[in-house]
């Protein structure tokens, strides 16, 4: 189709697809310069006191955040998960799957449950959720331990 005949509507919709893909790609190859730059401590070569100090510099999200990215990317590297589930899961949904790749408890459905379902679903599935009389509680993952600390959602603002 010629992008002359695209309503402003399919070429905004046409351009979003393609800027998430190249910015999930983006993420992903973002964390594998992060994974070698922590595991050959480039970032102490510009004075940097620590790998956390450095990641802090960069700018493209919470510390715990880009924690998370080295992690997705670690698993990659590991063959936990290929780089084309990670970019069809999605990179916030892989890292909801991070404590169970880390003890190797990934399987094949649970990598398809994660492509096609909703988040919360996902959470509800991995145990990081779940519904009381129309409340939902759900789990905070610790970055650091991995530990689940509850709350429940309609105690946030905005919440359910």
């Amino acid at each position: 189709m010629n992008n002359l005949a695209l309503t402003p509507a399919e070429q905004n919709e046409r351009d979003t697809i393609d800027l998430v893909a190249n910015t999930k790609m983006n993420f992903l190859e973002l964390g594998h310069l992060l994974v070698e730059n922590q595991k050959h401590a480039y970032w102490s070569r510009n004075g940097h006191h620590s790998f956390a100090e450095y990641i802090e510099t960069l700018g493209v999200g919470s510390k715990s955040w880009v924690y998370r990215l080295v992690q997705v990317a670690d698993a990659v590297l590991q063959n936990r998960l290929t780089k084309e589930e990670v970019m069809e899961i999605g990179v916030g949904k892989t890292c909801l799957l991070l404590p169970q790749l880390k003890g190797g408890k990934v399987d094949a459905d649970m990598i398809s449950l994660a492509k096609r379902c909703p988040t919360f679903d996902l959470r509800l599935a991995l145990g990081l959720a779940k519904e009381e009389d129309g409340m939902s509680q759900e789990y905070i993952i610790c970055p650091k331990c991995g530990a689940n600390f509850p709350f429940y959602t309609h105690m946030v603002k905005g919440g359910k």
